[in-house]
């Protein structure tokens, strides 16, 4: 019986979402699609979320539970697939919600495309504030897309940093992605399974209706800063090798450090206390000995990090620190 195939497999990885699960699941369960499952891998949450999802698999037999001990998100997200029954796969973050026509928009765009992945609209929700952060920027995508369906090789190489590179608010099929997978035990898993598929995909779609709302919390893993926030080194070296892989990585080497640099310099600034300084530490190591004639400099010098990093590279933890407050205070 669990064989069955199905249109749509819904996969969502829940730790420690208690207070947001059941608007999650019931903005799933209300969908206007009614042809998919949903896949909750329980990662060994402490609250009470196994409860919240027993509860609701007894209400939609479309919800199977499934539980792991700890393993993180990635773990969590790849077990999700092997699972996966449907033709289309889609992640819903359990702390997240999706609008009731999300599934058949996004399913409708895919099939009649025929895209091996499309992207909708997101709203950022920042629940403390009462305020919306549409992602993306609309009008930067309408001036350089222009059909319906594009891929990596229609664009300019710069245009890869106007993306979201979350795995939600998108729709695969499951064909395309069946041999990739989430980076074991890291955080920012996110960048190189985005990488793959953009750099992968013949044809790619968009919706640019408001489809996912992203819930900005305290307690998320990327607002939460910790020595996890050390595995962005290591996903940035993995994603590099996505785009050496791929033969596209001349195309594509100066907007891949911007971005990295980017992230690399936002999540340092994020931190606090010993984890600030080995992330500093890991910025020298990384970025002191390198050589920015080997970039375009055209393209570097119309990005503010290129100047950030003029001003900490090969720089004490205190001149560091003394940037740090510039920053924070507006100058």
């Amino acid at each position: 019986m669990y064989n069955i195939s199905m249109e749509i497999s819904v996969i969502v990885p829940v730790y420690k979402t208690e207070n947001f699960l059941d608007i999650c699941l019931d903005s799933l369960i209300n969908q206007t699609f009614s042809d998919f499952e949903i896949i909750c891998i329980n990662d060994g949450s402490p609250d009470n979320c196994i409860n919240i999802l027993r509860q609701y698999s007894k209400l939609d037999k479309r919800i199977k539970v499934f539980s792991q001990k700890n393993l993180g998100l990635s773990e969590a997200r790849n077990n999700g697939l092997k699972y996966a029954r449907g033709k289309y796969i889609t992640f819903v973050d359990s702390d997240d919600f999706l609008a009731p026509n999300a599934l058949e928009s996004m399913y409708n765009n895919i099939e009649e495309n025929n895209s091996d992945y499309m992207f909708s609209y997101v709203y950022q929700v920042f629940p403390n504030y009462g305020k919306y952060w549409e992602l993306p920027n609309i009008n930067e995508f309408k001036k350089f897309i222009k059909n319906p369906v594009f891929n990596e090789s229609d664009l300019s190489a710069e245009f890869y940093l106007k993306f979201i590179y979350s795995t939600w608010a998108k729709m695969y099929k499951r064909s395309f992605i069946k041999d990739f997978s989430f980076p074991k035990g890291l955080i920012f898993e996110d960048f190189p399974f985005f990488a793959l598929c953009y750099l992968n995909a013949k044809r790619i779609s968009y919706d640019f209706n408001p489809l996912y709302f992203y819930r900005r919390t305290s307690d998320s893993i990327i607002t939460s800063p910790g020595k996890k926030f050390l595995d962005i080194f290591e996903i940035n070296k993995i994603t590099k090798k996505i785009f050496e892989d791929s033969g596209k990585y001349e195309k594509y080497k100066t907007v891949l450090l911007i971005s990295q640099m980017e992230t690399v310099l936002i999540r340092t600034l994020e931190t606090s206390g010993y984890v600030k300084k080995e992330m500093f530490n890991m910025i020298q190591k990384t970025y002191g000995n390198i050589d920015f004639s080997q970039y375009d400099r055209k393209m570097l010098e119309k990005k503010n990090v290129y100047y950030a990093y003029q001003n900490i590279l090969n720089k004490s933890y205190e001149e560091f620190k003394k940037f740090e407050r510039k920053v924070k205070n507006g100058r």
